[in-house]
């Protein structure tokens, strides 16, 4: 009995070391600063910001830029209206201040909360049916010993 035991710790923490590794690894791209959208329009028309990355998310934009001084891996982030004005005032902004690069992403199609429920729910259980089936497997080599 104390063997089946020591067989499902050791199993449960190659699970859970491996999960923990999964999620440093997804973790690792935070940005460093979050900017308010008046805090980015002011750090835009003073011309501080040199890398610009639009992403359109149903009634806003999703900015992530790079300051002048930033680091390759330092970013930031900030949330804009998708309205005329403030596209009006990012154009302005970067025709005066000649910013490096501008990229707008394509708007994702959303997919629904049901798809991002049964995908997740259809990884978890295969991997806890492995898990199950390995103690399984491992409970009868015990047996037959």
């Amino acid at each position: 009995m104390k063997r089946i035991f020591r067989n499902k710790i050791f199993y449960l923490l190659i699970f859970l070391v491996t999960l923990g590794i999964v999620f440093i690894f997804n973790n690792d791209n935070e940005p460093t600063e979050e900017l308010t959208e008046d805090e980015f329009f002011t750090t835009l028309e003073d011309g501080k910001v040199t890398y610009l990355e639009l992403a359109p998310q149903k009634r806003v934009f999703e900015i992530s830029g790079r300051l002048k001084g930033y680091e390759k891996d330092q970013y930031f982030i900030a949330t804009v209206p998708n309205s005329e004005i403030s596209m009006n005032r990012m154009n302005d902004a970067a025709e005066e201040h000649d910013i490096e690069k501008i990229v707008v992403m394509p708007q994702d199609t959303e997919t629904s909360a049901w798809v991002n429920f049964f995908t997740t729910s259809i990884s978890i259980m295969i991997i806890f049916t492995l898990f199950f089936v390995i103690l399984l497997l491992v409970k009868r080599m015990n047996h037959s010993k």
